[in-house]
């Protein structure tokens, strides 16, 4: 079984048929990857890649289809007007509604792939996106509905409505950092048809993105249908 991995293939070569066994998530073209300390610029209208998760069939943990609340696209707001936000370097995240908690980790590139952490139990910060507690821009964070039969500190993140608390802790200029985040949205997409710069718009004021799998589960590949995305704004100070 391969590790977990962001992908972007070649732009003239859009998806045909099912993903591989690894867990992906889409990517559009246009946000950097750094490979090796050299930055790639991703071709716009990159083909679709994915977020999946294996699942041995040991567990039952797949969030249910959601649609709820409106998704955070505000503009940037000029920096004379924007209140004090924390840019923070996370390390974990906690979600009181789910009793979930895990450490985050960032998630590494290998050949314009990104690793999201094989452990369910843990979560990856990608780090070509925002920061969370960013002013501006999306920080997306992401990990695995199970593993081998483990199943995962977001399995359960479909449930959640707007108006629930996420919280995110970190280090900031070397200090321990505590931010709460507000629930937006919740919604459930189809793996072909995953709305790239809804998801990992860096232009819109900061927000949280938490992805993980969802939808039916198809054993011949490995991989659920289904990415379930969490939509999350900061409690500014």
């Amino acid at each position: 079984m391969t590790d977990t991995l962001i992908e972007s293939p070649p732009p003239a070569q859009p998806p045909t048929g099912k993903p591989s066994l690894s867990a992906r998530i889409a990517v559009l073209g246009g946000m950097p990857f750094i490979v090796a300390v050299v930055a790639i610029v991703l071709v716009s209208a990159s083909a679709i890649t994915w977020v999946t998760s294996p699942n041995w069939g040991k567990s039952n943990a797949q969030a249910k289809a959601r649609d709820v609340g409106i998704v955070p696209t505000h503009p940037v707001v000029a920096p004379s007007t924007t209140k004090v936000v924390y840019n923070l370097d996370p390390n974990r995240i906690e979600i009181p509604k789910l009793h979930a908690e895990a450490p985050i980790t960032t998630m590494g590139e290998v050949n314009r792939e990104l690793d999201i952490p094989l452990n369910p139990k843990i979560v990856g910060w990608w780090t070509g996106g925002a920061h969370p507690g960013s002013a501006t821009g999306t920080a997306v964070l992401a990990g695995h509905i199970n593993y081998a039969g483990v199943t995962g500190e977001l399995a359960k993140i479909g449930t959640l409505d707007p108006g629930d608390h996420v919280f995110v802790y970190g280090i900031r200029q070397g200090k321990a950092v505590k931010l709460e985040f507000i629930v937006n949205a919740v919604r459930t997409y189809r793996k072909t048809a995953l709305p790239f710069l809804e998801i990992f718009d860096q232009k819109v004021a900061g927000r949280l993105a938490i992805i993980t799998c969802g939808g039916p589960f198809d054993s011949q590949t490995g991989n659920y249908l289904d990415n379930i995305v969490v939509y999350a704004t900061p409690v500014v100070v």
